[in-house]
């Protein structure tokens, strides 16, 4: 028995499940009337990463400790993967007990490592040496199928991106482009490698839902993401238990909320100035001459590109930008993820914040959030406490304090930067997507019930299924449990699900304890050697 994960970035049944209905995805319809589906709850906030690392480790994010691309230290921040930990994923396990693993494009892989199979990194890879293991198998897909890792070109010796496209149609031409690279390297891999077990993920779907929210362009690209289905299950065979999952859902991104704005008006963050001295003279002379609305206007004229980037470079600026007065700053948002940390004396490096007034200034932002409305309407916005965001968690660790989530009637995109003036901007016409927390979840196969509606599944859910599938026991530690709705009666993993730590987990374990202090060693003595130079 073999199972194949297909991941499809940011996929969302709003759009699925009418066009199968209508006979438009084919192979999708076919799927899902003999097979088990559902929504898949993705991880609070609903984001690539942590959500891709839960599914793939049956860990919430709280176990993991990270929630976003970045993780916190102090008032600097970094991306996750400098501080992560590395947790044992479903072909890890799988590939400990023996079995053959094919992992490909999955976008927590950061660098790709002996497994027993084979495997390629996704496009938050750091080392263009390490993309591949076995290290010439880029050699083979770069051959054979002409892989690239994303939608931008990239350095293949630096990991530096070259090339970037530009215009509408050279967007939609590339992610085109990406989808049937990909399509073809998987197939090599289910074809060319020995596996039991194989995860591949494709990104393109991400990608274009996030500049265009257009029913003409993304049913062509679905079209074609069916016919790459079709493809995949051929290869796989019919002996195959499928899962086609998305780590988060999609949505029309209509109002995009200012976080820090917000908390500059409100008095939570104080700004002393700015560092970098162009844009920030220039905003504040439009704002003191009271002629920011008309360069907006302005910048409306110009062409799409352009007009973007006057306005990011021109009207905005990072927090990193920006010198704040820590000793009166109560509270701040790092990036465009909805998360906001508050000044905890004992804990950040200068403090403002005592207990009770951690606890007192928490709700308070949190009730502002709830009373926002936007032209005389009231936003249902979704602010989160951390132990509600995140059970387990401590007020002392890296996770966000506050949680603000995308939804329908509330707010759809988060802005960290300061410079637009206004604490909720109307982005509706600019007809783009962003995410949500509901993502899919598809099962079809020998050992899947047929025309079966999941009740209830969550994205931690995911690891722990294919483990009770291929008949290993569930680690101790994860936190996900089987989805045994899905399974026919009568086929091996009816059983009840065991948890356990046998001794080649144990092993597994111990190799991944090495592997971090060995990576903990190495950015070590980088740092050191960047310092000196």
């Amino acid at each position: 028995m073999k199972t194949l994960v297909i991941g499809l970035d940011g996929a969302t049944w709003r759009l699925l499940k009418p066009w199968a209905a209508s006979g438009k995805l084919p192979t999708i319809k076919r799927l899902m009337e003999n097979g088990s589906w559902g929504v898949l709850e993705s991880t609070i906030p609903p984001w690539t990463i942590p959500a891709w690392e839960s599914m793939a480790t049956g860990k919430a994010p709280a176990r993991l400790g990270f929630a976003t691309f970045m993780v916190r230290q102090g008032y600097s921040f970094k991306p996750y993967t400098a501080l992560y930990k590395p947790e044992p994923r479903i072909w890890d396990y799988l590939s400990a007990a023996g079995h053959g693993v094919v992992v490909a494009n999955a976008p927590n892989i950061h660098e790709a490592y002996p497994v027993n199979g084979c495997m390629v990194a996704g496009w938050l890879y750091t080392d263009p040496a390490r993309l591949t293991y076995p290290g010439e198998l880029i050699n083979e897909l770069r051959s054979c199928c002409g892989y690239e890792v994303d939608i931008f070109r990239v350095d293949p010796e630096t990991g530096e991106i070259i090339g970037e496209p530009e215009t509408d149609e050279e967007y939609i031409e590339r992610v085109e482009e990406l989808l049937e690279k990909h399509t073809r390297a998987f197939t090599y891999l289910l074809r060319s490698c020995r596996w039991s077990h194989a995860f591949l993920v494709y990104v393109t779907t991400d990608r274009l839902q996030h500049r265009f929210w257009r029913e003409d362009v993304l049913l062509k690209h679905y079209k074609h993401v069916d016919q790459a289905l079709e493809a995949l299950l051929e290869a796989a065979g019919e002996d195959t238990n499928v899962f086609i999952v998305s780590d988060h859902g999609f949505g029309p991104a209509n109002l995009m909320l200012n976080i820090n704005e917000l908390l500059m008006r409100h008095g939570y963050l104080v700004v002393k100035r700015a560092k970098r001295r162009t844009a920030a003279r220039l905003v504040e002379l439009l704002r003191r001459t009271r002629l920011l609305p008309l360069a907006k206007m302005l910048v409306k004229r110009l062409p799409r590109g352009l007009a973007e980037k006057a306005v990011r470079q021109a009207a905005q600026l990072s927090l990193n930008e920006l010198e704040i007065d820590w000793e009166r700053t109560k509270a701040f948002a790092y990036a465009a993820l909805g998360d906001i940390y508050l000044n905890l004396r004992g804990r950040e490096p200068s403090g403002a914040l005592t207990l009770d007034e951690y606890y007192r200034t928490r709700s308070e932002i949190i009730k502002l959030l709830q009373s926002l409305t936007y032209n005389g309407k009231k936003l249902n916005i979704k602010a989160l406490a951390k132990e509600e965001a995140f059970p387990g968690s401590s007020i002392h660790d890296n996770l966000p304090d506050i949680i603000v989530l995308p939804t329908d009637d509330g707010i759809q995109e988060i802005n960290p930067n300061i410079g637009l003036g206004e604490p909720i901007t109307d982005i509706s016409a600019q007809r783009r997507g962003n995410h949500r927390i509901d993502g899919i979840i598809l099962a079809h196969g020998p050992w899947i019930r047929r025309g079966h509606r999941l009740q209830r599944a969550r994205i931690i859910d995911v690891a722990p299924t294919i483990l009770h599938l291929h008949g290993l026991p569930l680690p101790a530690d994860m936190d996900g449990e089987p989805l045994t709705e899905i399974y026919r009666p009568g086929t091996p993993p009816a059983a009840p699900p065991k948890r356990a730590q046998p001794q080649y987990y144990r092993a597994l374990l111990a190799r991944q304890a090495l592997r971090a202090r060995i990576r903990r060693k190495l950015a070590e003595r980088k740092a050191t050697d960047g310092g000196a130079a």
